[in-house]
């Protein structure tokens, strides 16, 4: 009996035995999904990373670098170059010049690209792409505006030899204050005949007067800034004499502190 007994334990499984054997079974099946799905989800992580990498591969240019421009250059003449040279507001500074033929018609036109280098390593410095006004310019085909045409005749009809154009002038530039400070200026046959300080009525230096411009060197200025293409020009003429006003004159947007700029007021003629 007792060896019966026994037996029938041995191969009799208690209700707890049976339960720890089918979570057991359920544990090992969650865990053999978890790895196969697992399994499955990195193969699908791999073949995403590898066709990016294969997309950003395909973007680069073939061999790593880029392909060098083969836009042919100009062979520029010496008053091309000088031209050049003016227009860019560089005609004083040591660089040397490249112009891309970029319309390939084997002359300076719309759309060419000059490159200005230049300076203590001799790199490029800057790019300007030439417009239509600047061909214009070059081959001299620019046209003075008619408000300055109109404006100087006005001036030129309204005085005469020996007549004495007084008026307060004021520049704004980046210079000591005695520069900027209003001036009472007296002008006669093309000649600065006095100057003074309106704040106070002393004179003005005469390292500072020397360098004053008279009315008709003023027009003179604002006719080399439209010839040669300055980059701004905002000019003010009064109506019934024509003297410019007010005028700002930037020649070169690339260059700093070359900016001229002043105002005129209460002129009398005498």
């Amino acid at each position: 009996m007792i060896n019966n007994d026994y037996n029938r334990s041995l191969s009799t499984s208690s209700p707890l035995q049976a339960n720890n054997a089918r979570q057991q079974t359920t544990t090992n099946d969650k865990t053999h999904l978890f790895l196969n799905n697992g399994l499955v989800d990195s193969k699908e992580v791999n073949n995403g990373i590898m066709t990016l990498v294969q997309q950003l591969l395909s973007l680069l240019p073939k061999g790593g670098q880029t392909r060098p421009d083969r836009t042919p250059t100009l062979q520029l003449t010496s008053e091309q170059e000088a031209g050049l040279k003016n227009l860019l507001g560089f005609s004083n500074e040591a660089i040397s010049l490249k112009v891309l033929d970029r319309q390939r018609d084997k002359t300076l036109s719309a759309g060419d690209v000059v490159i200005v280098s230049g300076g203590i390593t001799g790199g490029e410095i800057t790019r300007h792409t030439l417009t239509q006004k600047d061909i214009d310019q070059l081959n001299g085909k620019t046209d003075l505006p008619a408000d300055f045409v109109a404006s100087r005749a006005k001036w030129d009809a309204a005085t005469s030899d020996g007549q004495t154009a007084s008026y307060t002038a004021q520049s704004s530039c980046f210079c000591p204050e005695d520069y900027t400070r209003p001036m009472n200026i007296t002008e006669q046959n093309g000649r600065i005949v006095d100057a003074t300080y309106a704040d106070t009525g002393e004179a003005v230096p005469n390292y500072i007067r020397d360098g004053l411009l008279t009315m008709n060197e003023r027009f003179d200025q604002l006719q080399d800034a439209y010839l040669s293409g300055a980059e701004r020009i905002d000019a003010t003429y009064d109506p019934q004499l024509g003297y410019p006003s007010s005028v700002y004159i930037d020649q070169s947007f690339m260059m700093a502190d070359e900016e001229i700029s002043y105002s005129i007021k209460d002129l009398e003629l005498g």
